[in-house]
């Protein structure tokens, strides 16, 4: 993936029917970073995220990459620059791991060129990444949950877009897979350069793999920057309503988020 594309929001108001959810954010992209939005269920990180994915039409502000706003670019174009993993997305009845990831390359295709060999390629190196070659035969229905979201990445990896927005991609995953896509997900981010933006429920994970943190509180952006300079006690007091101690993680240095609760905090 060759070039590093500029990513920015202004002044952006978004939100469904006639409920605004975000209240005029303004942010800039970190380029080839894993960046995390976090913030309390409700606060609007999904709503921003599918937002600068375009799956929801803002209602004010502006959205652009490298200059131009996103909506003037053909849709096509737009998919070869910007991948997005949904939330939950839906999988197509009988379907093969292969033909699923194969879905990635839609954007470089032309109506008339079929399957060039740099599509095969893309494919093939999308599930080796992801360790599911040997399930490319396999229906995605017999996967498990874990296996199931390789895949769903492989495809968006296949893609080979440069900047890549997930929606809680480790959501309903046991830890061991959670851990292991966002291992995936960084190994990505430092092979390729690929510029990542997630929203993460977990606030200690986003912690230690986040390079750069938006924190959302009530659909505006409250803070930004690394997690040591974002999370704060005071922040996710504030954030999450949470009281806390924050203390150095002993395996990655970030902060870990000590919860206190009521009982058991020493007098």
């Amino acid at each position: 993936m060759s070039h590093t594309h500029d990513f920015r929001v202004g002044g952006l108001v978004s939100g469904y029917e006639n409920k605004t959810i975000i209240h005029g954010i303004d942010l800039e992209v970190p380029k080839n970073k894993i960046s995390v939005i976090i913030g309390a269920n409700g606060c609007g990180k999904s709503t921003l995220l599918k937002t600068m994915a375009k799956l929801i039409k803002p209602t004010a502000g502006d959205i652009t990459l490298n200059g131009k706003a996103i909506h003037k670019y053909p849709p096509k174009q737009l998919a070869r620059m910007v991948g997005l993993l949904p939330q939950s997305p839906v999988v197509p009845d009988g379907i093969t791991v292969a033909d699923l990831v194969g879905r990635g390359r839609f954007p470089h295709q032309s109506l008339f060129s079929g399957w060039s060999k740099k599509d095969y390629e893309a494919v093939e190196e999308a599930m080796e990444f992801m360790n599911i070659t040997e399930f490319a035969n396999h229906d995605i229905d017999e996967l498990s949950g874990g296996q199931r979201q390789r895949v769903w990445i492989a495809m968006a990896l296949a893609q080979q877009t440069d900047i890549l927005f997930l929606d809680e991609p480790t959501t309903f995953l046991d830890i061991t897979y959670q851990i292991e896509i966002l291992d995936l997900l960084t190994n990505l981010n430092r092979k390729y350069g690929t510029t990542i933006v997630m929203v993460l429920h977990d606030i200690n994970l986003s912690a230690r793999y986040a390079d750069y943190i938006f924190a959302v509180k009530s659909g505006k952006l409250v803070a930004e920057g690394s997690p040591t300079e974002v999370l704060t006690s005071d922040l996710v007091k504030s954030v999450f309503d949470l009281n806390c101690l924050v203390i150095p993680d002993p395996i990655s240095e970030t902060p870990l988020i000590i919860p206190k609760g009521r009982y058991h905090v020493k007098s």
